[in-house]
């Protein structure tokens, strides 16, 4: 159920990004530093800019170790249970 609503909200933030871009045809030039870049279309800017977001987002999710927090918090979950079950040593 979960992979299914990500899955939409990415077909969601596609579609609006989509729309956004071919709505905002007005030309614009980026600079950075001493480089600076032909007249582009506002929406491929911001196209661009989401798009290498979530490639560097996909990026850290391949190079960061894999932690599945809620996996985690269940062990943590168990392991507190067991050690609430057992006996207190003598002080």
């Amino acid at each position: 159920m979960f992979l299914l609503f990500n899955l939409l909200l990415t077909l969601l933030l596609a579609l609006g990004v989509a729309v956004l871009a071919g709505q905002n045809l007005t030309s614009w030039t980026v600079q950075f530093l001493l480089w600076r870049s032909v007249e582009l279309p506002l929406g491929l800017l911001i196209a661009a800019a989401i798009g290498l977001g979530l490639l560097s987002v996909g990026l850290k999710s391949l190079l960061w170790p894999k932690r599945n927090f809620f996996l985690l918090a269940r062990q943590l979950q168990e392991r507190l249970q067991q050690l609430e079950g057992q006996e207190l040593p003598p002080a």
